[in-house]
C-alpha cells in the first residue's frame, strides 16, 4: 500500500475511533470525510448540546505530532544553516482539543489516546525544538535547514487518557460514562 494511501487510512480510522470513544462518554461525534481546515471531529454534548471541534492526529509509529517550527513560534534560519527561535505566536483557538492516537500492531482494542489543547502542543513543540536546537548549538545536524518540528509519547505522556479535559465530562462521569479501556 502506498504510504499517500496508508496515512490516509490510519487517519480515518483515528477519526472514527476517537468518535467512537466521544460516544462512550455521552457525546454526538461525528468525523468529517473531507478536509476541513483546523479540525477533524465535532462533537456535542448529549444532555447540554454544547459542541466543540477536535483535531485528531493519528500514528502508528513514531512521531504523534508533525509540524513545522515556524507554526508554533518565530522561527529564522541565517548563516550556516543556524537558526533563531523566538517567541510563540499567538494561537486563534488555543483552547481546541487535540487528541492524538497512537494506533498498535494489535488493532484498535490497544490504542493510546493523549487529549490535550492547542496551546498545550505549542508548549510542547517550542520547548522540544528548542532544547534540540540547543543540544546542537542551533544548527540541524548534518548542517541542513529543516524546521521539522516532532511530538514523540515521551513528550506528552502526562495527557494520556486526559478525558477530563473535555468540555461537560463530569456530566458523563455522573451518568456512568467512562472511556473505552
Amino acid at each position: 500500500m502506498a504510504s499517500g494511501v496508508g496515512n490516509k487510512l490510519t487517519g480515518q480510522v483515528g477519526e472514527h475511533l476517537v468518535s467512537a470513544v466521544l460516544g462512550t462518554l455521552g457525546y454526538y461525534a461525528s468525523p468529517y470525510s473531507g478536509n476541513v481546515p483546523g479540525f477533524d471531529v465535532t462533537a456535542v454534548h448529549s444532555e447540554s448540546l454544547e459542541s466543540f471541534p477536535v483535531q485528531v492526529k493519528t500514528s502508528t509509529k513514531g512521531a504523534l505530532v508533525q509540524s513545522t517550527i515556524d507554526k508554533w513560534c518565530t522561527h529564522s534560519i541565517g548563516e550556516e544553516n543556524r537558526q533563531s527561535i523566538g517567541a510563540e505566536k499567538a494561537l486563534r483557538h488555543p483552547n481546541l482539543i487535540w487528541i492524538l492516537v497512537r494506533l498498535s500492531n494489535a488493532g484498535i482494542n490497544e490504542a493510546r489516546f493523549f487529549i490535550c489543547t492547542e496551546a498545550d502542543i505549542q508548549r510542547k513543540v517550542v520547548a522540544r525544538y528548542s532544547a534540540f536546537m540547543e543540544k546542537h548549538g542551533y544548527r540541524r545536524p548534518g548542517g541542513g535547514a529543516s524546521p521539522q518540528a516532532i511530538l514523540n509519547i515521551k513528550d506528552v505522556a502526562e495527557f494520556e487518557d486526559n478525558w477530563g479535559i473535555l468540555p461537560n465530562y463530569q456530566a458523563a462521569v455522573d451518568l456512568g460514562l467512562t472511556p473505552v479501556q
